[in-house]
């Protein structure tokens, strides 16, 4: 078994601490990326959920408005999406012939 020389495990010593410095911030930047990456997704997958829910309560909305418009001459009436009121032509509206304008 050979025994290392002081000047071997100095430089052995040295490579391995920049090394593991080098790894070290390889790591910190591959993680950063898998995170923002994942976050990324994340974020907008919950976008498209959110949008699919008010999309579908504001066809909910309409199809409520279109019952209630069958059963009686109503006016236009509103439904929302994200908060913006959103025209539901009511059954005047939609029995007037745009020609007579």
């Amino acid at each position: 078994m050979q025994a290392l020389d002081l000047d071997t495990a100095r430089n052995a010593s040295l490579f391995a601490v920049a090394g593991a410095i080098v790894l070290a911030l390889l790591a910190v930047w591959l993680v950063k990326q898998v995170v923002t990456k994942v976050l990324s997704v994340v974020i907008l997958l919950a976008i498209a959920g959110l949008v699919w829910s008010q999309r579908a309560e504001l066809l909910d909305c309409v199809d409520a408005v279109r019952d209630t418009i069958d059963q009686s001459l109503g006016p236009d009436t509103t439904c929302t999406f994200f908060g913006q009121d959103v025209t539901v032509p009511g059954r005047v509206s939609l029995l007037d012939d745009p020609v007579d304008r």
